[in-house]
């Protein structure tokens, strides 16, 4: 279990908005992490090419150059593991951005490993959810709309090399292959397809733990085809 107390966005509190085919968010944020997992967490030239150490963002389009998701219509976002960071990120023409405000990822992949059933994993996730304190974004300076949102349970599954385990020194075979079962709470946003050009995309976060993150992308959304 990677404690991914992510990313981003809002002025105010809001239940879901109402999910369509493209737009089933619980299963979105398993997705998320899926993704997450699943990239490769080398540096090479001090720069970690898994979107979530990247503190450049050259890597932020791992496995998601076409976007990804239903019908790949999105571009995943991430935050950090905490403190500031300033991403410079191209983002295809067409595809709307979701992405982690305040999330928490929680399976067996422990130091020693654990044995916890679904409820269980569950109800460790809403507590470390409920613990958020302060929560906002800003895309080009407007407010906005975050909403809380759990996922289904769920697998992933992580490379056989230089995983995201293997770069926080975790070894053991918990933290190999495919891993399940897995489930996730946390605060999210989405937003529709931006315009073509430049836009600014900043965000915070924190809990009562002490744990805090600002970060800003400078995004560049490419020409209509």
């Amino acid at each position: 279990m990677i404690l991914a107390i992510l990313c981003i966005a809002a002025a105010t509190l809001a239940p879901a908005p109402a999910a369509s085919a493209a737009q089933d968010y619980g299963s979105l944020t398993a997705r998320w992490w899926q993704w997450v997992y699943a990239q490769p967490a080398v540096d090479v030239g001090s720069t970690n090419t898994n979107p979530l150490l990247d503190s450049t963002g050259e890597h932020a389009a791992a496995g998601q150059d076409n976007g990804i998701g239903p019908g790949d219509k999105f571009f995943f976002l991430t935050g950090t593991f905490g403190g500031d960071a300033t991403r410079t990120v191209t983002v295809p023409n067409g595809k709307a951005l979701f992405f982690p405000i305040f999330n928490y990822e929680a399976d067996n992949a422990l130091d020693p490993p654990t044995d916890d059933g679904v409820p269980e994993l569950k109800a460790i996730a809403k507590a470390k959810i409920d613990a958020a304190t302060d929560l906002g974004a800003t895309f080009d300076g407007d407010p906005v709309k975050i909403f809380r949102s759990t996922s289904p349970t769920f697998s992933y599954t992580v490379p056989d090399e230089n995983s995201i385990y293997d770069y926080f020194g975790l070894v053991g075979p918990q933290f190999e292959g495919r891993i399940k079962p897995a489930v996730a709470d946390g605060y999210w946003a989405y937003i529709p397809p931006p315009s073509p050009g430049e836009h600014v995309l900043k965000f915070h976060s924190a809990d009562t733990t002490g744990f805090s993150l600002n970060v800003t992308y400078n995004l560049t959304v490419g020409p209509s085809a």
